[in-house]
């Protein structure tokens, strides 16, 4: 009786296909294109904004707010694209099939800014309630006009909650961490500051 389900070595032969696919689709599509150059700009630019008005008194907090940010981010998106939510017809390289520029620089810096000026919880909301609006309500659709981002089975105002429950989440597990890091300091006798 023969399998009625592809074998392992058949779907490495399935993944090998779409990786040479895609990699000839961003050669002769996605490079030096208009959306590369703007995805570029916004992959790189708001680093050098935010290093220019981070606190650096506050940079390891900050720094793992963002680095958290960045790692659900990356996995939520994961997530969307394998389940065909969304997708991305552009990026500024072939084979991370993912937004790059905003899980690594739009959404982190956004958050790792509003994490830094709106420090307690009252103005921290109401502060991604605005930014998570921009985000899906401006900034998504706008991906979509310029023929980056590709909704299948998703809409934009699902994104809207998502935004703020990450912020508020990642922000009590960050405090969590800095609260543990001062209490094992405190414990440890002979260390000095």
């Amino acid at each position: 009786m023969a399998n009625s389900y592809p074998s392992f070595e058949e779907i490495i032969e399935a993944q090998n296909k779409v990786i040479q696919m895609q990699y000839q689709q961003w050669i002769h599509h996605d490079l030096f294109s208009l959306q590369f150059w703007l995805l570029l700009i916004i992959l790189l630019l708001p680093w050098f904004i935010w290093w220019k008005v981070v606190d650096k008194k506050r940079l390891f907090d900050i720094l793992l707010y963002g680095l958290i940010i960045v790692t659900v981010a990356t996995f939520l998106d994961e997530l969307g694209t394998q389940l065909n939510l969304w997708e991305y017809k552009y990026d500024i390289e072939p084979l991370f099939p993912r937004m790059i520029p905003v899980n690594f620089t739009v959404m982190p810096v956004s958050y790792m800014l509003l994490y830094q000026y709106f420090r307690d919880w009252k103005s921290f909301i109401k502060a991604h309630i605005v930014l998570a609006a921009g985000f899906s309500f401006i900034a998504e659709p706008l991906m979509v006009w310029l023929d980056i981002y590709k909704l299948y089975h998703w809409e934009h105002f699902y994104s809207f909650p998502l935004y703020i429950i990450l912020a508020a989440s990642i922000r009590r597990l960050t405090q969590f961490l800095m609260r543990q890091q001062i209490q094992a300091k405190e414990k440890t006798p002979g260390q000095g500051s």
